[in-house]
């Protein structure tokens, strides 16, 4: 499995961000390089801030993005399911995410890794995220 690992992008108060697009224009963020392997974004140093996942399609077709449901606590609003994000070719989509309902061991857990994941999988190899983390005064 190639599980793709994306970073949290840390916003700081009235500061710039650097450059959030990985190449060219509209390519923000990581490439799920092998979108039925998924990703998983390490939640672990966020848990008091708000996150911001931004997906990109730059495929011919829309590649849906599927985020999965907690698998256990701290995911105390599992049983509400997974979250599909329609995509249409060349669409650029955000959403926050409930940590109740999405937080877990994410996908390819081991013994020893946290328990503080969001981890999803999309319907294609084409899709970019990037996660963007608010600053802790808001």
């Amino acid at each position: 499995m190639a599980i793709t690992t994306v970073t949290v992008t840390d916003l700081t108060l009235n500061t710039e961000s650097a450059d959030l697009n990985a190449a060219a224009f509209g390519t923000l963020g990581t490439l799920i390089a092998t979108g039925a392997d998924g990703f998983n974004v390490d939640c672990s140093n966020y848990g008091d801030r708000k996150l911001i996942f931004i997906f990109t399609d730059q495929g011919a077709a829309g590649d849906d993005v599927t985020i999965t449901a907690g698998n256990r606590p701290p995911s105390q609003r599992a049983d509400l399911g997974t979250t599909v994000i329609t995509m249409d070719a060349s669409d650029t989509r955000a959403i926050t995410l409930e940590n109740g309902q999405f937080l877990g061991r994410g996908l390819g857990w081991s013994v020893g890794n946290h328990e503080q994941n969001i981890s999803g999988t999309s319907a294609g190899n084409a899709t970019y995220l990037l996660v963007l983390a608010t600053p802790r005064d808001l």
